[in-house]
Order: C-alpha cells, then structure tokens, then sequence
C-alpha cells in the first residue's frame, strides 16, 4: 500500500471494523469532520448558542460552505443553496415552478424514490402528468428514451446524474442539450455523482442540480445542497421561505436574495455544516478530488470485470459507470447475500429495482478488498455462502 493511501484510510477511523462499500448510502467519516464537529458542538456547550459573535459564526460558517461547493463544483458565484439532502433539493426545485394543470415532466422508472414521490405529489396536488422512460435494461439510448416522452406540455426532464439501483452514468451534457432545443428544464438528482464524477455545473447544461453531503462528500447526514441556474432565478419562486431567504425585509414584504440562497429558509445545524466543510476541505487539499474520482472508478471497473468472470454472477451495471456496481447472483436473493458478505467483512446494501446487490467502491478501497469481494461473491454463488 502505497504512503498516500494509506495516509487517507488512516483518516478513515471506520475502514478498520470491516471493507467498507456503501458509500452509495453513507460514506465513512473523516477524522478532520469528526474534529470539526466536535470543536463546533464543545463551542455551543461553552460559548452559549447567542449573541452577535455566535450567529457572526454561524451565517459564516454557512457561506464558506456555499463559497467551497461552488468552487469544487464549478457553480458559479451565488448559485449553491445549503439543504438538508438530496431529496429536499429536489423538492425545493421541483415546487418553485408555476405548475398548472396539464403540464407534464418527463423521467424515469429507475429513479430513486427522492425524486419519483416528489414527482408523484406534484402529479396529485397540481394534475401533473409524470411520463417514465423505462431504463431498467442499461445501455439503452438514454437522450432517445427520454426525448420520446417529451410533448409540447413537457415543462421539465428529472434524471439522476448516476442511476442509484443499475450504476449506469447518464449523459448529462447531452440531455441538457436535447432538453435546451424542446425548451425545456432539467433537474438532475446528483447523489451517486457529487464527489465521484467530474462536475462543472456551469457547463454541464442542468437548471437543477440536487446533492448530499453525507455520501461521497464524506460529511453528516442532514447536508446536502441544490445548485440554480443563474438564467432561471427569474423564473422561479420560493415556495418556502424564511429569515435566511431574505436580503431585506419589511412588515408587507420581504426582498430576496438574488442567487440561489433565497431557497434557504432557516439556519442549518452549525455542527453538521462544520462538518461537511471540513469533509470537502480534506477531499479537495488532502485527498485530491480528481485523484479519488479516478481511483472511485478504477476500482468499481476492477470490480465489474472480477464479477463478470464468476460464473453464473449477472452483472446489472453497464460500462458507462462511475464508482456503482451492482449484481445478482443466482438463487440468492439479494438481502441474503448481503448478509453473508456482512459475515465475511463487506459492507454492501440490497436494492429492490432490480433486486440486486450494490457495491460503492470508494477511492480508500485498496485493490486487495476489491478482489477479496469477488472471491466471496464467488463462494457464495457455489453455494458455499455460510464460513
């Protein structure tokens, strides 16, 4: 093991109670997030949590978290709203459009409950129509699947960046640009791509862009953050509001901010935000960003190709893939199988869209826990799944 990786599992207090792949749900905590959250909670319970130098801190502390992921995410000055998931992106996205009856999104049946029940509750409350391009099979035309479902009523396209259950890497850039000649938005969920894929979010052609922070940025759970387009803040309106949303107010009415921080609408938990600031500090000055985006996708392809030697193991994730592996293996159902590689030391989820096994290979996994998975994938498809 080479002196940098090893350095960085260092870092990674977690990495030594078992191999560590399920960074698609949570990823493992850092040393110097832990530290920051602690120094934050210790100043809290001593300093008090009032007076002008503790909220100086707290408003601080949240636009240095907007500053940083707008720089590592390329967003553009103003663009990056703080939230508390993915999934609170989405909907703040979603419910900041003037819906009328009758119009329609376009999305797809592989899509993650985070952006399907959102769509589901526009569809209920506003008579939305919601059109699923069937992407189950990887590897299909996603551009061609997505734009034959667009009508002259399609307002918006809601595609994930990464497919949370196949693995599969959609082509954003041209999405966006197929979206752009039918005059129409897109929201894209980024939960399996913020961290691993290379981002310029000015460039990559999505209105919306919605995030974590607790998966492959490494930071708590209850962060995340939502990029707008700086051309749609015209178009679109808060649907919650509160005294963060506010440059200035009145008794009859208040002024928003002019960048996409008008979405926010209260204060963010101080510990959790110094945790993911310090969590992308550490990815982007100690670890490198592009260095584990690389290593993320290296290591899932070394997985890929381990599996699809084994015999009988069926492979779900296609080429096109960032750090997602996901796979079946025959006459095992899926909880099954993760129990018994739980047994054995790897931490790895369940899926039900296919029902599958999930792998997140992880820029701290080293090549010997790669291989190592596939040799107990490959037990237990020879039946031989209990030690």
């Amino acid at each position: 093991m080479d002196a940098k990786l090893q350095a960085v599992r260092a870092a990674l207090p977690a990495l030594s109670r078992a191999v560590y792949l399920n960074n698609g749900t949570t990823g493992p905590l850092p040393a110097p997030a832990a530290e920051a959250m602690a120094a934050a909670l210790q100043e809290e319970l001593t300093g008090g949590r009032t007076g002008e130098a503790y909220f100086r801190r707290t408003f601080g502390l949240a636009q240095e978290l907007r500053q940083l992921l707008a720089a590592v995410l390329d967003a553009g000055p103003d663009a990056i709203a703080l939230t508390g998931s993915t999934t609170e992106g989405v909907n703040i996205a979603l419910w900041s459009l003037d819906w009328q009856p009758g119009d329609e999104v376009v999305s797809a049946n592989t899509e993650h409950p985070g952006v399907l029940f959102p769509l589901f509750s526009l569809r209920d409350r506003r008579g939305v129509t919601v059109r699923l391009a069937d992407l189950l099979e990887p590897g299909q035309d996603v551009v061609a699947a997505l734009e034959r479902l667009i009508t002259p009523r399609t307002r918006l396209v809601a595609i994930s960046h990464v497919a949370w259950s196949t693995g599969e890497l959609y082509p954003v850039e041209e999405i966006a640009a197929m979206c752009r000649a039918h005059r129409v938005l897109l929201l894209v969920d980024g939960a399996q791509a913020a961290g691993v894929v290379p981002l310029r979010l000015r460039e990559c052609g999505a209105d919306f862009y919605a995030l974590p922070g607790q998966k492959w940025l490494l930071g708590p759970e209850g962060t995340g953050a939502l990029y707008v387009r700086a051309e749609r803040l015209p178009e679109v309106r808060n649907t919650f509001a509160g005294y963060v949303s506010a440059q200035a107010w009145h008794r009859s009415g208040f002024l928003p901010h002019p960048g996409a921080r008008r979405f926010e609408y209260g204060l963010r938990h101080p510990v959790s935000l110094a945790g993911l600031l310090a969590a992308v500090r550490w990815l982007r000055d100690e670890v490198g960003l592009p260095w584990a985006m690389e290593r993320s996708h290296a290591l899932a392809a070394r997985l890929r190709r381990h599996l699809q030697a084994i015999p009988g193991v069926r492979v779900i994730t296609p080429e096109r893939h960032a750090a997602l592996v996901s796979f079946q293996i025959p006459g095992v159902r899926p909880e099954e199988a993760v129990r018994a590689l739980e047994e054995r030391g790897f931490w790895v989820r369940s899926i039900d869209l296919p029902p599958a096994v999930r792998a997140s290979c992880g820029f701290y996994n080293t090549e010997e826990e790669i291989d190592g998975l596939a040799e107990a994938v490959a037990d237990i498809a020879r039946g031989r799944g209990q030690r």
